[in-house]
């Protein structure tokens, strides 16, 4: 066989389960080993029984086709952490800003994924560290929330400059690909992901003036969580879940490693198709 391609399907979804199929069908056909990530192989027993199994976090093969919507990525993203692995991202449903593959082309690209005919878009993402420890690197955001309803107060500093204080529900700070995620539900702009910028993003301020303020991915942040604040969570990228208290402060820095995802004409009417995957959640 020519080598072997990983398969990374939503669970719980009849669309994503077919459309993992028909992926298998084209791997074989081309003479590729299709390998199931060992999390789909468990949701769906009975449907890929017989084939070989891999695990994202320790052994992803080089190409890893992923079916499903955002957060299907967004995952797979955060278990390959580290490792030399190139996506390709099929929609499965109508939903899914991420996933630039549909069904209806799926045969032809996996054809040009196996044969190298795409281009590599690199998303920048940001991590978040914590007294010396990193926690995963983010492709949407980093998000400090509430965990009990009382209010969250922070303040967030640029290089040792003071950009804001804040007192709310919390904060968004984004990459150019998550500003049209959560930064954008809490009133962010959408930014053009080929900028080299971030977006902080106030969550319901009682600061009425507070305004996201995008600034340069090259900018250290810096977020403390005051010794009066209510207790919060750090979420990344919706996925992972740390517990915040009083006093716990964060710095916010580009991901060694970006995410490598193979795209098909990615920029070519790219807000025509971001506007329609808008409308697409109303």
């Amino acid at each position: 066989m020519a080598g072997a391609v990983g398969i990374v399907a939503r669970p719980a979804s009849q669309t994503a389960e077919r459309l993992a199929l028909e992926a298998v069908r084209n791997v074989i056909e081309r003479g590729w080993e299709p390998l199931i990530e060992v999390d789909t192989a468990a949701s769906y027993p009975q449907t890929f029984r017989g084939l070989g199994t891999f695990d994202l976090s320790r052994d992803p093969p080089s190409k890893v086709i992923v079916i499903g919507g955002d957060g299907t990525l967004l995952r797979a993203a955060i278990k390959a952490e580290g490792k030399d692995v190139t996506f390709m991202a099929v929609r499965a449903g109508k939903r899914g800003f991420l996933l630039d593959v549909d069904e209806t082309e799926l045969a032809q690209r996996v054809a040009d994924f196996l044969e190298g005919r795409y281009e590599v878009v690199e998303h920048q993402r940001i991590v978040a560290e914590h007294e010396g420890a990193a926690l995963p690197c983010a492709l949407n955001d980093i998000v400090v929330f509430t965990s009990e309803g009382q209010m969250v107060r922070l303040d967030v500093y640029s290089d040792k400059e003071r950009v804001m204080g804040l007192d709310g529900d919390g904060l968004v700070i984004s990459t150019t690909t998550g500003s049209t995620a959560y930064s954008l539900n809490a009133g962010g702009p959408i930014v053009d992901p080929r900028l080299d910028v971030i977006v902080v993003t106030p969550l319901n301020p009682v600061q009425l003036f507070l305004r996201p303020v995008v600034m340069s991915l090259k900018s250290r942040l810096l977020v403390r969580l005051r010794h009066d604040s209510g207790p919060a969570y750090i979420v990344i990228d919706g996925q992972v879940k740390v517990p915040a208290g009083a006093g716990y402060e964060f710095t916010v820095t580009p991901c060694p490693k970006p995410l490598r995802v193979a795209r098909f004409n990615w920029w070519a009417n790219y807000y025509e198709r971001l506007y329609a995957r808008l409308l697409s959640y109303w």
